[in-house]
C-alpha cells in the first residue's frame, strides 16, 4: 500500500537525507545558541462565536516568542492580545472586545513553564510584549543588531516553531530575501514551503546576528495566525520585519494604556476608500489619484479642519497619493499614525478646486476595548461605556446615550432573558440610562428592591425592542 506524504513532510525528509547524504556538518554554532532564545508561549483566549462571547469560552493556544534582554521581555506576535487600543483603524466587535490573555506561561527548550505577563503591544508592527515573572537562570537574549544591512539575495536563517502535529518542535529553516519592501512598513519578503506555529520567529544572518522577527499577515479573526501568505502556485511567503524597527521597542516596550488613554497614535477621524480610474473617469478626474473621504467624525482633527465627505485627499503632509491601488489606505494610516501632535499641511480636491488645508493632527481617543466596564455577577453581564468607535461601527448618532453589553454569561439570567453582547442598553424599568454610573445605581436599586422582573430597553441592529429578565427574587412568589 503507498502512504501518502504531504509535500511539507517530504520537503522535511528530502532536506534531512540530503544534509546525511552529502556528509554536511550540522547549523553552525551561533545558531544553535540563538535557537535557545527561542521561546514557546501558551496562553487562554476566548473562543468567538458569532452573536456571543462568554467568560466561559476559552482555549489554550501556542505561539512562538523570542527572549530579548537579560529581565526576561519575550517579543511575540500580537495575535496573544489582538484587540485595538485606539479607533485608528476599524476593527470588528470580536476583537475590540478581547480580554487580556490568562495563564500566560513561557518555555524554552527542555525547560520548565515560566509564568508572564501581558505588558503592550504596537499596533503597526502587530508585535506583542510579555514579560516572565521570575526571570532566573534564562538563556542567553537574542542580540539584535541594526548595523548589518540586508539586500536582496542575502541569505537568512529562520527559527521557529513546527505545529502541534509536530508537538511543538523548535525548526531551523534556511532562505534568502526575495524581495524588500518600503511602504507602509518595511519588510523582508521571502519563500517558504511549510507552515510554521505562528509568525514571531527569529530572523538570523549568516554571522549568528539576529537581524528580524517573521511578521503577522493582517487577518479577521485571531485564530488564523499563521505569519505567512499563500500565493496562487501554493508556495508561501514569510515577511520579516528587520531590527532596526524592534530595537527602539525592545529598549522601551509599549506599555497598555489606562484610563481615558488611547495608544498615543495620532489619527484623521476619517472613513476612507481609494479613488479609482473608474470613479477617476466618471468625475472627470483623469490623471487624479487619491484617497476620497466617505465619513468624517465630529470632534476629529478631520472636522476641525473642514474636511467633508467626498473631499478627495491628494496629499497629506510630505506624503503624496500616488496611483490607485488599495494599499495607498494602509499607507495614510501608518504616515499619521507616525506623526506627532501639531499641524500638518494637505491638499484636497473640493468640487474640482485644489485647496490646501492645516489639520490639527491629535492622539486618537481609546477604544471600546479600553473604555471603563462593570461586571454584575448576579445578572451574568458586564457592561461598558460608550466609546467613538462603537458609535460609528453600529452607526449610531454621536449624541447616544447608554451602556452597551460586552460579555453575557452562558446561560445566567440576563442570557435566558435574550440579552446579547453588543446590545445597546438605553432603559432599565423604564428609567434612563446615560452612561456607567446611572446603570450600575439603577441596577443597586432594583437589587435593593428585589424585583421579580427587569424590564430593559435595548437597541440592536438599528432596531429597539423590549427584553424581560426574571430575577431570582420572584421564585418564591
Amino acid at each position: 500500500m503507498m502512504r501518502y506524504f504531504p509535500p511539507f513532510v517530504l520537503s522535511l525528509l528530502f532536506s534531512v537525507s540530503s544534509l546525511f547524504s552529502a556528509g554536511l556538518s550540522p547549523w553552525p554554532e551561533e545558531l544553535q545558541n540563538l535557537k535557545s532564545s527561542v521561546c514557546l508561549v501558551e496562553f487562554f483566549q476566548p473562543q468567538f462565536e458569532l452573536g456571543e462571547i462568554t467568560d466561559k469560552s476559552r482555549i489554550k493556544r501556542n505561539i512562538t516568542g523570542v527572549l530579548v534582554n537579560d529581565q526576561g521581555l519575550v517579543m511575540t506576535s500580537d495575535v496573544i492580545y489582538p484587540a485595538n487600543l485606539d479607533i485608528t483603524e476599524s476593527n470588528s466587535f470580536f476583537l475590540s472586545n478581547q480580554p487580556k490573555p490568562e495563564n500566560i506561561t513561557v518555555s524554552f527548550i527542555k525547560n520548565k513553564k515560566l509564568k508572564a505577563q501581558f505588558v503592550g503591544k504596537d499596533e503597526e508592527l502587530r508585535i506583542a510584549f510579555i514579560q516572565i515573572l521570575e526571570p532566573d537562570s534564562l538563556p542567553k537574549a537574542a542580540p539584535f543588531t541594526a548595523d548589518k544591512i540586508c539586500r536582496i539575495g542575502d541569505p537568512l536563517y529562520l527559527i521557529q516553531h513546527l505545529t502541534e502535529q509536530f508537538d511543538y518542535e523548535p525548526i531551523i529553516t534556511d532562505h534568502h530575501i526575495n524581495a524588500i519592501i518600503e511602504k507602509p512598513i518595511r519588510k523582508f519578503i521571502l519563500s517558504t514551503s511549510f507552515e510554521p506555529l505562528s509568525a514571531g520567529g527569529l530572523a538570523v544572518d549568516t554571522q549568528g546576528h539576529a537581524v528580524g522577527i517573521v511578521y503577522r499577515s493582517k487577518v479577521d479573526y485571531p485564530s488564523y495566525d499563521y505569519g505567512y501568505e499563500i500565493s496562487a502556485s501554493g508556495a508561501s511567503l514569510q515577511q520579516v520585519i528587520p531590527a532596526t524597527r524592534l530595537i527602539p521597542l525592545i529598549k522601551a516596550p509599549p506599555l497598555l494604556p489606562s484610563g481615558d488613554e488611547g495608544s498615543g497614535k495620532s489619527w484623521l477621524g476619517v472613513q476612507m476608500q481609494i479613488l479609482t480610474k473608474e470613479m477617476a473617469r466618471y468625475w472627470d478626474l483623469e490623471n487624479t489619484s487619491g484617497i476620497i473621504l466617505n465619513k468624517v467624525m465630529p470632534g476629529s482633527p478631520a472636522a476641525v479642519a473642514d474636511l467633508r465627505v467626498g473631499d478627495i485627499l491628494i496629499s497629506f503632509d510630505q506624503l503624496q497619493i500616488n496611483g490607485y491601488d488599495k494599499k495607498n489606505l494602509d499607507i495614510l494610516r501608518a504616515w499619521v499614525r507616525g506623526l506627532p501632535e501639531g499641524h500638518y499641511k494637505s491638499k484636497i480636491l473640493r468640487d474640482k478646486k485644489l485647496m490646501e488645508v492645516d489639520i490639527p493632527l491629535q492622539s486618537a481617543p481609546k477604544s471600546r476595548f479600553l473604555a471603563e466596564e462593570y461586571s454584575n455577577e448576579f445578572l451574568g453581564l458586564s457592561v461598558k461605556e460608550i466609546t467613538q468607535d462603537y458609535l460609528i461601527n453600529n452607526e449610531l448618532d454621536f449624541s447616544t446615550e447608554g451602556v452597551w453589553v460586552s460579555r453575557v454569561e452562558d446561560a445566567g439570567i440576563s442570557s435566558l432573558g435574550d440579552l446579547e453582547a453588543n446590545d445597546l442598553i438605553l432603559r432599565l424599568n423604564n428609567r434612563n440610562i446615560s452612561d456607567l454610573d446611572s446603570f450600575r445605581q439603577e441596577v443597586d436599586s432594583l437589587m435593593t428592591a428585589k424585583v421579580p422582573y427587569i424590564q430593559i430597553f435595548i437597541k440592536r441592529d438599528g432596531k429597539t425592542r423590549f427584553l424581560y429578565v426574571k430575577t431570582m427574587f420572584g421564585e418564591n412568589k
